[in-house]
C-alpha cells in the first residue's frame, strides 16, 4: 500500500514537471487562491526559472480545488516521499522515466496487470512478492521476456 502511494505521488510530481510550460508567469497572473498558496515564493517569484513557476501554479491550482482530505492525504504523501532516502526516490524516478518511454500499450498493460495485482488477496500479493524476491536478476528477466512472448486471450465474463 506505501508503495502505491508513493509511486502515485511520484507520477502525479513528475506528470506536473513533464506538463510546465516554458513560459514564465508573472505573479499578478496567479489567482488569489494561487497567490496565497505561494505566499512563501511571492519574494522570489521572478528569480524562479519559468519551467518551476509554472509547475508551482499548476500544483497550487490543483491544492485550491481539493477538499480537506484530499489536501491532508496530498500532505501525508509528501511527507512520506521527504522521508525516502535518496536512494529509493532514486529507484523511483527511474521506474517513472522508464514508464514514460513506453508505448502506450505498454503503459496499458503495466496499468492493468497493476489492478490485477491489487485485486488479490493479501496472501497471495505476498506470496508474489516473495516469488520475486528470491529469483536472481537473469530468472526475473526470463520471466519478464516470457510474458511480454505469451499471446494475451481476451478475458471472459
Amino acid at each position: 500500500m506505501k508503495a502505491k502511494i508513493l509511486l502515485t505521488l511520484a507520477l502525479l510530481m513528475f506528470a506536473a514537471c513533464a506538463a510546465a510550460d516554458d513560459a514564465s508567469v508573472a505573479w499578478a497572473d496567479l489567482n488569489e487562491d494561487q497567490q496565497q498558496v505561494l505566499s512563501r515564493f511571492a519574494e522570489n517569484w521572478d528569480n524562479l526559472d519559468a519551467e518551476r513557476q509554472a509547475r508551482l501554479s499548476k500544483g497550487a491550482n490543483r491544492w485550491a480545488r481539493m477538499t480537506p482530505e484530499q489536501r491532508d492525504a496530498a500532505q501525508n504523501r509528501f511527507q512520506q516521499w521527504r522521508d525516502l532516502p535518496p536512494d529509493r526516490k532514486d529507484q523511483i524516478r527511474d521506474g517513472y522515466r522508464q514508464f514514460s518511454d513506453m508505448s502506450p500499450a505498454e503503459q496499458r498493460r503495466v496499468k492493468d496487470n497493476y489492478r490485477r495485482f491489487q485485486r488479490m488477496p493479501p496472501e497471495r500479493r505476498q506470496q508474489l512478492r516473495d516469488r520475486m524476491r528470491d529469483m536472481t536478476p537473469e530468472q526475473r528477466k526470463r520471466l519478464r521476456e516470457r510474458a511480454t512472448d505469451r499471446p494475451r486471450t481476451p478475458k471472459r465474463d
